[in-house]
């Protein structure tokens, strides 16, 4: 290729014939350096206008002047196979008691390098712990592999991260409730508000816990089915770890699917975050007679759960009740059965 060399724009060098440097097929980085040498003999050999024009210590540029050679180009290269200290520093630990060590660990992989001291500890024998690592690491068959394996089971038996498609937010009542959690601070003491909401028809239900853990989750979501007005399929939630374990085997128990969002994104649980908000403005707000007791949140819930059902006007709903809406679905619906709303 014209003009190129070694997949490199060749360089134009005052000192050295360019025949001569394409068959020393150096690399990028040894061109460089004879790009600063070359530039150094056609300046009569003043190092220090050198470094200052290519930007490069003067213990970098001495460096490898010393190593270069004029009839040998290739000793502008960077040989990392000649790195190798030529004496290397041994274990001067007895023989003996390395291989007591290694019998050890052998018998039992499980055991640490300090449960391994106290052992040799208590026969007599002193030994220092990074001794013991260093028998460890130097021999791959005492290597503790078990975790790794237990860690790649656990991946095998972790929840399939499912999504919820588009169309199941408005297909119709109970097609896909969306579940979500937010903390809530009273006089400094922090609760939890667990909230859920139809897509279809903005009926919601939310109750204060004073902790988030997947057992509340699974008992809110036992009270969720139990009070909403119609049957439900799926559920929707983010990747918390109170939507695992018990809230995923409730989900079972309970005949739902349950659906994941995707890491960092709340617009895929978009309703149940506008009802969280919607109850931190237009209630937590203003509720100053709200004292920091368990009690007093749920009550506070309960009022404004009933509230936001039946009396709350929804623009999205054209400016109709979530009851009212659970209503007009069920006749719409063939089929469609409604509890006592």
């Amino acid at each position: 290729m014209k003009g190129q060399y070694n997949g490199t724009h060749m360089r134009v060098f005052k000192v050295f014939p360019k025949t001569v440097v394409e068959a020393a097929s150096l690399s990028k980085e040894a061109l460089k350096r004879l790009e600063w040498l070359d530039w150094y003999y056609a300046h009569k050999e003043n190092a220090s206008k050198t470094c200052r024009y290519f930007g490069i210590s003067r213990d970098t540029f001495y460096r490898w002047s010393k190593r270069f050679n004029k009839s040998n180009l290739r000793t502008l290269e960077d040989d990392t196979s000649n790195r190798r200290p030529q004496k290397i520093r041994e274990m001067t630990t007895d023989k003996a008691l390395l291989k007591k060590i290694y019998e050890i660990r052998k018998a039992d992989k499980e055991k640490s390098k300090y449960q391994i001291h106290e052992e040799l500890r208590r026969e007599g024998v002193r030994v220092a712990h990074n001794v013991i690592q260093k028998v460890i690491n130097r021999h791959s068959e005492l290597q503790n592999t078990q975790h790794v394996r237990k860690m790649q089971s656990h991946k095998k038996r972790s929840i399939a991260r499912t999504k919820a498609s588009v169309e199941l937010k408005d297909k119709h009542l109970g097609s896909l409730v969306q579940i979500d959690t937010k903390h809530l601070y009273v006089l400094g003491k922090r609760f939890y508000v667990f909230v859920a909401i139809d897509c279809a028809s903005r009926y919601a239900l939310f109750r204060g816990y004073r902790h988030a853990s997947s057992q509340v989750a699974a008992n809110f979501l036992k009270e969720v089915v139990q009070s909403f007005p119609f049957p439900i399929q799926a559920v929707n939630t983010d990747n918390g770890s109170e939507y695992l374990l018990n809230f995923h085997k409730t989900c079972i128990e309970q005949n739902l699917n349950h659906n994941f969002s995707h890491p960092h994104t709340p617009k895929m649980n978009s309703r149940a975050e506008r009802l969280i908000r919607t109850i931190q403005y237009e209630y937590f707000n203003h509720a100053y007679e709200l004292i920091p007791e368990l009690e007093s949140v749920q009550e506070y819930c309960i009022r404004f759960n009933e509230h936001y059902n039946t009396s709350r006007f929804h623009q999205a709903l054209h400016y109709k009740t979530p009851s009212e809406r659970v209503v007009e679905l069920s006749n719409i619906l063939n089929g469609g059965s409604v509890r006592h709303v």
